[in-house]
């Protein structure tokens, strides 16, 4: 019975992601249209692609996750599937998994339109986005996961949130060394994402750090959604 609700629950975010088609448009097609402004840029060294790359995941899971709960949560539908479900965190692990599929989706579509129309993207490139991506998504949500600790009012919220992500969006074309990258990489999710798609080739202190922040993380988001109120909203 247990599973046959997860399954449910999982055919019901499904169902509610898909109906947001307008979000696409932020999280697809922006991006296209941004490689397609950029399409002299040489991306034989991926690094380039893995900037629209971590835009996906970090639009997706802002859109797809975080607002979609708190979207879940203040029209009170959020109670209604937990008490169906009997369980709040069944409907927050269905929401992720909708977003991993979405994302994995989401950068294979990216990936085929540079092939062909812009250059050709490798099949080690291709594999390494599909094995890399998920994890990167769960890692990207719960670091924004901290914004459901936020006790404001839903309107300063929404420009709050909606603020420092245009900051971040701007700033993700920046490459800071030093202690300037160590602090992007802290508090902006893109530059997160980012570094994370480029442990390859970075060294192996940056690696220790970013694997030090993805534990933070985890922590945190585990603390978070454990005391996660399926009723409270914002005021």
């Amino acid at each position: 019975m247990e599973l046959r609700n997860d399954w449910a629950l999982f055919k019901i975010q499904l169902t509610i992601a898909f109906k947001e088609r307008f979000y696409f448009v932020y999280t697809l097609l922006v991006p296209i249209f941004m490689v397609f402004l950029n399409k002299t840029l040489d991306f034989q060294d991926n690094e380039s692609i893995y900037v629209y790359w971590s835009y996906i995941v970090v639009t997706t899971v802002f859109n797809g996750f975080l607002l979609n709960l708190v979207r879940l949560r203040e029209s009170g539908f959020l109670k209604t599937l937990t008490y169906l479900s009997g369980s709040r965190h069944s409907i927050i692990l269905a929401n992720l998994l909708v977003q991993l599929i979405i994302v994995q989706l989401e950068i294979l579509l990216f990936n085929l339109y540079v092939t062909f129309f812009i250059t050709h993207v490798s099949l080690l490139t291709f594999v390494y986005g599909l094995l890399t991506s998920s994890l990167i998504t769960v890692l990207c949500a719960a670091m924004m996961s901290i914004f459901f600790v936020l006790k404001i009012q839903r309107t300063i919220f929404n420009y709050l949130v909606g603020g420092f992500f245009t900051i971040s969006v701007l700033m993700l074309g920046i490459h800071p060394q030093g202690f300037n990258k160590a602090i992007l990489t802290i508090f902006s999710p893109f530059q997160f994402v980012y570094g994370l798609y480029v442990v390859p080739c970075s060294t192996v202190r940056f690696a220790v750090f970013l694997a030090l922040c993805s534990l933070l993380y985890l922590i945190i988001s585990l603390l978070v959604f454990k005391k996660f109120s399926i009723g409270e909203r914002l005021r």
